[in-house]
């Protein structure tokens, strides 16, 4: 395999620009060839060619100053030309014939209100933007654009499943294949910007079907650079503390000419990691993450980059029905690391080769941990595994009375230890073919160990079911891609080739291949108004938790009240997008986009229940489908005082399924019913959000401040109401309360010699507005519980006498008393706290930079 891994690589975009342009004669307007131009304060330079063309590529993203010179002219400095990931600088550069030396005139450039090779919408969150934000994670920080909906802890983009989106680091996936989450959590600190794309996105990008979020980390400065940031709640008022603190500290290390660094530290603690009204207990959370790269430039034409990560979570997890035993509930500890090796050559101003290696690795362990306080760095210990008692009803809470629902005494009943490490090799091929043609073209190559362990422990608590396995599977994929650049159009069409392993050495279960063409287009009606349209195909393998989890196990013993079982066999989810956009300047500084979208969604996993002897079970299958569409409307503005953005989502997103384990869990899980046929009908997704508005502002004040607000308006997400006798009505028919919310932040600056401190001051739901998120309701209603149900006194010495429900404490629960009691227990069962919104909440930071 160590062979195997030295010769396949993999095929990645790039984490750098372009800049493109012509040079000629400002008098005749004729080319001119073999003039210099060099990006000011590097060693990277060309000449032209014979029609006057030049191309830099592999630029970093950032501000430069480009200088051009030719013998006979007056040398020019074009200042503020603006490069950005994946996206091409352009420009047109007229010299002045001179025959003696001048000093070289300066101009500024001008980015375009609008960019010709944007084919597909493209957000660009800044390094400025990104600091105002009022979140401190990398998973975030996309929360306020148009095409993302938060239903729960999950984004879902443009009317997707959470799982359909790729997360990136400088375009290495960071996604826990057998999960679907993100195996490293990193503090915005360590971001120079975010790439986020919604839908359209090109061949370089696989296992992604509704969009793509890639995290640029910063690139280590010329210069030593010290950096210290801390941020609290905790002294705050109560109503707006949580125990949220975090702090960051960072530093740009310059070894030498050839060599840079660049290494930053976080840490975090909260005392409710999803706030609602007040602190609830059991939801406590201490994550930290490390983070370096080092830059290496051995030669002009070489580059190479060192970096990795580490980043540790772990939380207690809140369950009503546990409320009277938290201590014995799940908790979590999950950990990843990422090392990545990259090195890129450009033998030419027209060729550019990319080598990376990288290695991922993440665990996920829950059970139920040992009680004991834990330091930032000290994971959480759990209780054996052969010790968990399966949790049950008792008498043992503070009504005294018994419920079902009510989990008193006993343990969660699982314990997991999940890892999954993933070797992958990326290499990638750039060229210049032509004044108008762009050549990009690549292969992949994963490897994967996946290693999982669940204990189970049922209700005959003598035979606990033990999910083991070992699976290695392999992905392979290839693409090309044609840019073409012809005046006022720009085109890519490409196509990318999947091969999908399942890790089973057998014919039965063949490997799945997938085709995926691409096409995007865009086209200058005007310097100021773009039309462009794109339509392709994307694909993503089951996740390997699918495949795997207890399949092994089948045919198993009351399996239908544990999990779903996997299936080896499932293909990959497809989804087939068309999006069509314009976007213009209406005046200066006042920038206008119109995106509509539609997706196709097919081959989804869903659960259906499969008829087997001796017992039957439920598989994963690929049996559900969506269909999503939309209009997205954008604003943007900006002037010297006052920038910001606004927009508008207008979107359906219909299915049959809003996750894979939902047919599981509402017709199943713990019933033993396996007659019920599940509708094949579509219905609003649980995440669809007919309309939705951000707002996002910031105004800069006298003194060195500044302030900045955003704003959060949308309809409530549908929901299924509860029918007679406790059955669920038709799906998603009726729809939870609008949702808003607005947040704000003050930032001023100090300056005290070379050392410069902002202070920052955040407000989050600056209103105090709260809303239904979740529908919520007694498990039974009040007026259905009669005195005459309770007949019978309970004495001190009664196996079902309960404390809680002997009111006057005589020894003796009265008949009476056991009514009022069990009222009160019922009544508990309203989790109507964890069913609305978080309340206001205020944090102080300080950041000193040197």
């Amino acid at each position: 395999m160590a062979a195997t891994m030295a010769v396949v690589l993999i095929l990645i975009s790039g984490t750098t620009g372009k800049i493109q342009g012509t040079v000629i004669d400002r008098e005749t307007g004729e080319p001119i060839s073999y003039a210099n131009v060099m990006i000011s304060n590097t060693e990277r330079g060309v000449a032209t060619d014979d029609n006057g063309l030049f191309y830099i590529l592999n630029v970093p993203s950032g501000i430069y100053t480009v200088e051009v010179s030719c013998l006979g002219y007056q040398s020019k400095l074009v200042e503020n030309v603006v490069v950005e990931v994946d996206q091409t600088a352009r420009l047109k550069i007229e010299l002045k014939q001179t025959i003696i030396e001048l000093a070289p005139v300066t101009v500024t450039g001008q980015m375009p209100s609008v960019k010709k090779d944007m084919v597909a919408t493209t957000y660009v969150v800044r390094k400025e933007e990104i600091y105002n934000l009022p979140f401190d994670y990398t998973q975030e920080l996309i929360s306020f654009q148009p095409a993302v909906a938060h239903f729960d802890t999950a984004m879902h983009v443009r009317g997707g499943r959470a799982t359909e989106v790729q997360y990136m680091i400088d375009n290495v996936s960071i996604i826990d294949p057998q999960t679907g989450d993100a195996a490293i959590m990193l503090s915005k600190g360590i971001v120079d910007e975010v790439i986020f794309l919604p839908g359209g996105f090109d061949v370089e990008y696989g296992r992604a079907m509704s969009g793509v979020i890639n995290i640029i980390t910063a690139r280590p400065a010329n210069r030593l650079k010290l950096k210290a940031f801390g941020k609290t709640e905790t002294i705050m008022p109560y109503y707006y503390d949580f125990g949220y603190q975090n702090y960051q500290t960072s530093a740009h290390v310059p070894v030498s000419k050839m060599a840079k660094g660049f290494v930053a530290l976080d840490l975090m603690h909260t005392d409710d990691w999803d706030p609602k009204l007040f602190i609830i207990p059991h939801k406590r959370r201490d994550d930290y993450s490390v983070y370096g790269k080092g830059i290496f430039t051995p030669a002009n034409q070489l580059k190479v980059s060192l970096s990795a990560a580490r980043s540790r979570s772990q939380f207690d997890r809140y369950n009503l029905w546990y409320r009277f035993n938290l201590d014995h509930y799940r908790s979590d500890v999950r950990t990843g690391d990422i090392e990545i090796v990259n090195a890129n050559f450009l033998p030419d101003s027209r060729k550019l080769f990319n080598l990376t290696v990288s290695r991922l690795y993440t665990q996920r362990t829950y059970g139920v941990r040992e009680p004991g306080s834990y330091g930032y760095f000290e994971d959480y210990e759990f209780k054996p595994y052969e010790e968990l008692q399966y949790p049950s009803a008792s008498y043992k809470n503070p009504f005294g009375m018994r419920y079902v629902d009510f989990k008193d005494v006993g343990d969660y009943p699982e314990y997991q230890e999940k890892t999954s490490v993933v070797y992958k090799g990326l290499f990638s091929a750039t060229m210049q073919l032509h004044k108008y043609n762009e050549l990009r073209a690549g292969m992949e190559y994963t490897y994967q160990t996946l290693d999982n362990f669940t204990y189970f422990v049922s209700s005959d608590t003598t035979n606990p079911i033990t999910d083991e396995y070992t699976y290695k599977p392999e992905e392979y994929a290839f693409y090309i891609q044609d840019n073409v650049d012809y005046e006022g159009l720009y085109a890519k069409i490409g196509c990318r080739v999947d091969h999908f392993g399942n890790g089973f050495n057998t014919d039965s279960l063949e490997p799945k291949n997938i085709i995926s063409p691409r096409l995007g287009i865009s086209f200058l009606v005007t310097e100021k108004f773009l039309f462009r349209a794109n339509v392709g195909r994307y694909a993503q393998p089951p996740l390997y938790d699918q495949m795997y989890r207890c399949f092994n196990l089948v045919p198993a013993p009351s399996y239908i009240d544990i999990s779903p079982v996997g299936n080896p066999d499932l293909s990959p989810e497809k989804t087939i997008s068309v999006e069509i956009g314009m976007q213009g300047e209406v005046k200066p500084n006042v920038l206008a986009t119109v995106n509509t979208f539609y997706k196709d969604v097919s081959d989804l996993i869903g659960t259906r229940f499969v008829y087997a002897l001796p017992s039957g079970y439920v598989r994963y299958l690929n049996v559900e489908y969506a269909n999503v569409k939309g209009i997205e409307a954008i604003c943007d503005f900006s002037n010297s005082v006052f920038s910001g953005k606004v927009s508008y989502t207008l979107s359906w997103a219909r299915g049959t399924s809003s996750y894979a384990e939902e047919a599981f869990r509402r017709y199943y899980e713990g019933t033993g019913d396996t007659s019920t046929a599940i509708p094949a009908t579509e219905y609003f997704l649980d995440f669809d959000q007919r309309n939705r508005v951000f707002i996002q502002g910031g105004v800069r004040l006298p003194w060195n401040m500044q302030a900045v607000i955003f704003g959060y308006f949308g309809d409530g997400f549908p929901f299924t109401p509860v029918g007679p006798e406790g059955k669920l009505k038709e799906r998603n028919i009726e729809h939870l309360q609008f949702q808003r919310e607005i947040d704000c932040a003050f930032n001023k600056i100090f300056r005290i010699g070379n050392i410069s401190a902002i202070l920052n001051f955040e407000i989050i739901n600056l209103l105090d507005a709260r809303y239904e998120i979740a529908d919520h309701y007694a498990a039974i209603p009040l007026e259905d519980i009669e005195p005459w149900e309770f007949t019978d006194d309970i004495s001190i010495t009664n196996p079902y006498y309960g404390p809680g429900a002997d009111i006057n404490h005589d020894g003796v629960s009265s008949a009476y008393e056991q009514y009022v009691s069990f009222k009160e227990l019922i009544t508990a069962t309203d989790d109507w706290v964890n069913s609305n919104s978080a309340p206001r909440r205020a944090r102080l930071g300080i950041s000193i930079n040197l």
